[in-house]
């Protein structure tokens, strides 16, 4: 009991309790051994329970979207977890793992229920209250700290999951991160140009990837040189581009479409085709902001479908997505 009592005390949710309320909640407390790697909680159960890390080691997990686990916090003897699932009374929304020979104090106690307490002991859980009250204002503050400390860092960050390492271009993420929101401030309109080869293949085919990576490097530059300042440029997906052009509509916008074109067309790529006179040939599908779609995903997909149809036509060609 007194070892309960001792963690409790050194824990900031419980530090202000009296005695006798500490006694309370160690009473409906227990002690727990983990061995390590073990399952604590998982994903989606209820949180029934706080935890309180009396030796050892507890990491949290979580899946990805392409099914890999990635740790986002870790835990020390000492420290809580699980309080914020526990007085919100929903589903964990990450694993708890042991990380090693870990015993932790559980609160309430297995066939106790938590509300139960609540209703016998209001007094003690509105100190409680206040208390996590102050530790979450605490987090806040520390988070905004961090991150005014970190800028510098985050915007490096934000460079690496928004920028194309190859091209120097914005990629994918760009398109359905930044796009949709940036949309509405284009007040005079935009247009959305969908670039790609039409025999892009051939030359890794023919010459090797080597040649095609170049030939990727050169796509790139020519497709970017068409672009003004306030131009967006993407790298969509592997010889794919996407021009945004603000405040460009019309019979201007086919105009760029068609010179990006023309320029795909009169690319030498002798030095990458060992002297070979080879011709890329490329389609430029155009749509419209806001007369084709006020959503940027319709726009992007009208774009794409009136190159496709472009390349299947015959190719070397520009034009607008049907209304």
């Amino acid at each position: 009991m007194n070892e309960i009592i001792d963690l409790l005390k050194n824990s900031q949710l419980f530090s202000s309790l009296k005695p006798d309320e500490l006694e309370i909640i160690a009473k409906n407390s227990e002690l727990k051994d983990f061995m390590d790697d073990q399952v604590i909680f998982s994903t989606g159960s209820m949180g029934e329970s706080l935890y309180i890390i009396k030796k050892g080691g507890v990491r949290i997990t979580k899946e990805t979207q392409d099914n890999k686990v990635m740790d986002i916090a870790k835990f020390i003897p000492g420290e809580l977890f699980g309080e914020l699932d526990l007085f919100e009374e929903v589903p964990r929304p990450a694993n708890a793992i042991a990380e090693e020979e870990t015993t932790l104090l559980i609160f309430p106690r297995s066939g106790l229920k938590f509300n139960d307490i609540i209703d016998r002991h209001p007094d003690i859980f509105a100190h409680i209250l206040d208390d996590l009250i102050a530790m979450i204002a605490h987090r806040i503050r520390e988070t905004n700290k961090l991150v005014s400390e970190r800028t510098k860092w985050i915007e490096e960050l934000r460079q690496q999951i928004l920028y194309d390492k190859l091209t120097g271009m914005y990629n994918k993420s760009y398109i359905s991160e930044e796009f949709p929101s940036q949309l509405a401030h284009f007040a005079e309109g935009a247009s959305i140009l969908y670039v790609k080869p039409d025999n892009f293949k051939h030359i890794n085919d023919t010459f090797g990837h080597t040649a095609g990576d170049g030939a990727l490097l050169l796509l790139a530059q020519t497709v970017k040189s068409h672009l003004g300042e306030a131009d967006i440029g993407v790298r969509y997906r592997g010889n794919e581009f996407v021009a945004i052009l603000p405040n460009t509509t019309g019979d201007d916008a086919l105009k760029r479409a068609d010179a990006i074109r023309q320029s795909i067309y009169d690319m030498d790529l002798k030095h990458l085709t060992n002297g070979q006179d080879f011709r890329l040939t490329g389609c430029v599908g155009v749509a419209l902001y806001p007369d084709h779609s006020k959503d940027s995903t319709v726009l992007i997909e009208k774009a794409f479908n009136m190159m496709l149809h472009l390349q299947k036509t015959g190719g070397n060609n520009a034009g607008f997505a049907p209304n």
